[in-house]
């Protein structure tokens, strides 16, 4: 067999998202179809998913250099934006900004005290978050092409 098959996470201790759109484009047009897919159960089970269908976990580590590189790469393999390609470029880079809010996430969980709230009762955000965005934000603005809509409306979110 040509792919190493586990029955746990190495390392074990890791975090799950359940979020089928951050690792594949899926085929679901609405909410309901989308929340009976991420139960996992197939069409006989009364879920929407195929009989034949099989659930895997794939890891992905998110930090800061990752994400720049997976930026990086993605300008490096597409060239730059056009009104041909940006469609393709927004939908990977909103898959980047996905991302970049877990890493944000996880950061605030890990050093709360130093987190940062615009407005009382907002949503807090990391230093290392907000950095890591303007960061994205700038290569962006460097890079943009000549797309009609992209990257503003990603620069702008």
């Amino acid at each position: 067999m040509k792919h190493k098959l586990d029955y746990k996470p190495i390392p074990e201790d890791v975090l799950y998202i359940n979020e089928l759109d951050l690792a594949d484009s899926v085929p679901y047009e609405t909410n309901i179809e989308m929340e009976k897919a991420l139960t996992g159960k197939c069409k006989e089970e009364g879920g929407v998913l195929p009989d034949d269908n099989v659930r895997i976990y794939v890891p992905i580590d998110i930090n800061a250099d990752a994400i720049m590189r997976r930026l990086h790469l993605l300008f490096v393999t597409m060239d730059y934006p056009t009104e041909d390609n940006e469609s393709a470029y927004s939908f990977a880079v909103r898959r980047l900004i996905y991302q970049l809010e877990i890493y944000d996430q996880v950061c605030v969980t890990r050093n709360f005290e130093e987190s940062v709230q615009k407005e009382l009762g907002g949503v807090r955000h990391s230093r290392e978050g907000i950095e890591l965005a303007r960061r994205i934000a700038e290569y962006l603005e460097e890079n943009d092409g000549t797309a009609e809509l992209f990257p503003w409306d990603e620069i702008e979110e």
